[in-house]
């Protein structure tokens, strides 16, 4: 009798450890819905991480142009006028000054005094003495949304100097290399886009604070909340439509050239470039910028309109030091309306 209690206790033994092992484990079933619970919580989840980095890379960037409009502020200070947009390049006699950038000439005052000791005003800022400073990269001069990408200009370059015009026909393109910015003036508005506007300035190509002409803070009449300073251009050399990258030996082209331009490289990308600034045109809807004016204000193009990686719109600097999101859905006369100075306009970033 014994011997027969033992021997169920055994099995019995036996199959409690089964059982037991079989209740640890999962079915197949419970499996693929655990799998199918994480999916979801991923899902759910990557938007909201993706928009939480992106408003910390919005917030660094308009950290960037809050230094860049202190620096202006600083320099305006000293010297009682902003900078003027560039040096150079204009034909005739009297314009032979070396080639440089509004960007340039701020570098002590956004903490780059040794790179600005390193640079050699004499000379072109594309001129061999100077590549080792304009090759510097500057965390403060982008975008932190906008993506990595080598630096250069494609463009004409000829000797004023002895020059009446600046058709490109004078000079083959060449590439010169710099660091890139994702920065830039805007100096003020084309003549098609004048044209159209329903107050007409009086000096559209320099109605922006940052032009050909120094300009005194007394001269924004406009009121220096109401009045864009820099903005975004990012992207650039690389040309950039509606958030799509437009490889080499694609069409459409930049538009400044027309035949001479067979590649879609935007000038300006590069801080210590003259060619930085540009005027508002307006973008096509499609991105394309071969018609003036366009219809699209905001993110259409990088081809020398204002144009940033955030959804929604770009970021800018008002003369007064604060920055604001220039949103897509802004309109072109609004827009033109706060780059000029003294157009006595009533607009607001807002």
């Amino acid at each position: 009798m014994a011997g027969f209690f033992s021997r169920a206790a055994a099995r019995a033994n036996r199959g409690l450890r089964r059982w037991r092992v079989y209740r640890a484990g999962f079915t197949l079933v419970e499996l693929l819905v655990v799998i199918a619970i994480i999916g979801v919580l991923i899902a759910l989840l990557l938007p909201a991480i993706q928009m939480a980095r992106e408003a910390a890379r919005r917030m660094q960037c308009g950290n960037n142009l809050k230094q860049i409009g202190l620096a202006l502020h600083n320099y305006e200070s000293t010297h009682r006028r902003w900078p003027r947009q560039a040096t150079g390049p204009l034909p005739g006699q009297d314009y032979n000054e070396p080639r440089s950038s509004w960007i340039t000439a701020i570098l002590p005052y956004v903490e780059q005094t040794s790179l600005h000791a390193q640079y050699d005003l004499k000379f072109n800022w594309h001129d061999p003495v100077n590549q080792s400073a304009v090759s510097t990269r500057l965390a403060v001069l982008n975008c932190p949304s906008a993506p990595r990408r080598d630096g250069f200009e494609w463009t004409v370059l000829v000797s004023y100097a002895s020059s009446t015009t600046t058709t490109p026909t004078l000079a083959a393109r060449d590439f010169y290399k710099g660091a890139t910015t994702d920065y830039t003036n805007v100096g003020g508005v084309s003549t098609a886009l004048n044209n159209s506007l329903p107050q007409r300035l009086d000096d559209p190509l320099n109605s922006g604070i940052l032009k050909s002409d120094a300009v005194a803070l007394a001269e924004v009449t406009d009121g220096l909340s109401n009045t864009i300073l820099v903005a975004e251009c990012a992207g650039r050399p690389n040309l950039y439509q509606l958030g799509r990258l437009i490889p080499d030996g694609s069409a459409p082209k930049t538009w400044s050239g027309s035949a001479s331009v067979s590649r879609p490289f935007p000038t300006g990308g590069v801080w210590a470039s003259h060619s930085k600034g540009f005027l508002i045109d307006g973008a096509q809807a499609t991105g394309f910028t071969s018609t003036s004016p366009g219809t699209c204000a905001i993110n259409c193009s990088n081809d020398n309109e204002i144009y940033a990686f955030h959804p929604g719109g770009a970021m800018s600097l008002m003369a007064d030091g604060s920055v604001r999101l220039l949103t897509q859905a802004i309109s072109v006369p609004t827009l033109a309306a706060l780059v000029s100075r003294a157009g006595g306009e009533v607009a607001s970033a807002d």
